[in-house]
């Protein structure tokens, strides 16, 4: 039993640095999922991008709420971030995650669910945070993605996915549905039991 995952990170047509980012952790038999969406593009947002995935590093534990309010007061004053934290629990089967901005987190598959952030901006304007939750069970895949990926993906392009290689999916998501005029950035995981 175990987590798997795929990123695949595109930056804006022309740019060499994507203002994405993201952080993917194990705590223990858990894991920790992290997507961040810099508001614009270019250095300036790869660079707090980079900034951001930093500061998880030190900081990345269960507490997502915590998490997130560290967040808001390292980015007070910078451009700000778009983020979705989830945190998978492998003993329960459970996730609970936040979003703020324009980021989004879809279950794939026939099951095909989506949980969408608040409005809001880390770091400028944060909204009260108020948790989702969902059960996950085996082989089941999600799909997180910035808003540089096509947020109207009809659920029938993604019955094919559970069981597919997750670098596949990483980069198909990516290659399809990405706009030119953005960073794009998918992460896929998916709980095994192997």
């Amino acid at each position: 039993m175990g987590f798997e995952y795929s990123v695949h990170c595109l930056p804006y047509q022309g740019e060499l640095e994507t203002g994405d980012g993201y952080y993917v952790a194990r705590v223990g038999d858990d894991l920790l999922v992290v997507i961040i969406d810099v508001l614009g593009h270019g250095p300036e947002a790869a660079s707090l991008a980079r900034s951001i995935e930093v500061t998880l590093e030190q900081i990345a534990c269960k507490d997502i709420k915590g998490m997130m309010s560290d967040l808001h007061q390292k980015l007070s004053g910078t451009l700000g971030a778009a983020i979705t934290v989830v945190y998978f629990d492998s003993g329960s089967q459970e996730a609970r995650g936040i979003g703020i901005g324009n980021t989004l987190v879809r279950q794939l598959g026939q099951n095909y669910r989506s949980f969408s952030a608040q409005a809001g901006i880390v770091g400028e304007l944060m909204p009260t945070l108020r948790p989702f939750e969902f059960r996950f069970e085996f082989d089941e895949t999600y799909l997180f993605t910035t808003d540089g990926v096509k947020e109207n993906i009809d659920p029938t392009e993604v019955e094919f996915a559970n069981g597919k290689a997750l670098d596949y999916l990483s980069s198909f998501f990516v290659r399809s549905f990405s706009k030119s005029y953005d960073d794009a950035t998918a992460i896929l995981v998916r709980y095994c039991n192997e």
